[in-house]
């Protein structure tokens, strides 16, 4: 079911193309809420004065404000468990510098590090380990623009598990304003950065990848990893995510 909203209207304060969308408005001309929406309900939202038009899951637009739902906890993984896990990693083949896991958390060290890590109230959908170095593994330049998902209900959460990174090592993540494409401005109509908002992108947070720290983000974010810059292999497990009802 495809619903179509307005976005000239709803920019200049008429939300009447919202209605009978599922979507819940808040008092100011720009914030909208998905709730109770039919599965696979999207939307089409055309850019104010021109006959662009983008199709999104009508989860997009869920919860508001995220460009800024980012976290990150350090020393959730002691340092003795992040050698010891290194070592596991070091004897797997990672040639193609991902190991892909599936959504079944299989192996106890896999366990061991998500009950460490879970942020409640959500389910793993996929999960991997990324490896990177500064010789061509995987990656050796800074990653392009990425987000993991374009619906509202999913996290991303990063392991990161080299023992004794600095940050003269590199790899740091960036993470960006939504504002990137237009497709990205379609859906951050909830954010200072929608079609009403910015246009000049600008990075809002980052991170360099210290030994056992932990980084969660609303996976709609757009994100860059920079390049490894010295001798180590950098490597993180991904969990992605999905909120449970």
């Amino acid at each position: 079911m495809t619903k179509v909203i307005d976005m000239d209207r709803v920019v200049d304060g008429d939300k009447t193309s919202l209605n009978g969308t599922g979507v819940n408005q808040s008092e100011t001309s720009t914030e909208v809420e998905a709730k109770d929406l039919p599965e696979g309900t999207m939307m089409e939202i055309t850019q104010p004065g021109t006959d662009k038009k983008f199709i999104l899951p009508a989860l997009s637009l869920a919860g508001g404000d995220y460009h800024k739902v980012i976290r990150a906890t350090d020393d959730t993984i002691p340092e003795e468990d992040i050698k010891t896990y290194y070592d596991i990693f070091t004897k797997m083949d990672w040639q193609d510098g991902r190991i892909n896991f599936g959504n079944i958390l299989h192996t106890k060290w896999v366990q061991e590090i998500w009950d460490k890590v879970d942020p409640e109230g959500v389910e793993v959908i996929d999960h991997y380990l990324n490896f990177n170095d500064s010789k061509g593994l995987s990656s050796n330049h800074s990653s392009k623009v990425d987000l993991d998902s374009w619906e509202g209900n999913e996290y991303t959460v990063i392991v990161y598990l080299t023992p004794d990174w600095t940050p003269d090592d590199g790899g740091s993540i960036e993470f960006w304003t939504p504002n990137l494409s237009d497709k990205m401005r379609a859906m951050a109509i909830n954010t200072p950065y929608g079609f009403s908002g910015s246009e000049q992108p600008n990075i809002v947070k980052s991170y360099w990848p210290k030994s056992g720290r932990v980084v969660v983000f609303d996976a709609r974010i757009p994100y860059v990893e920079r390049a490894v810059e010295g001798d180590k292999m950098k490597v993180s497990l991904v969990f992605k995510c999905r909120k449970l009802n």
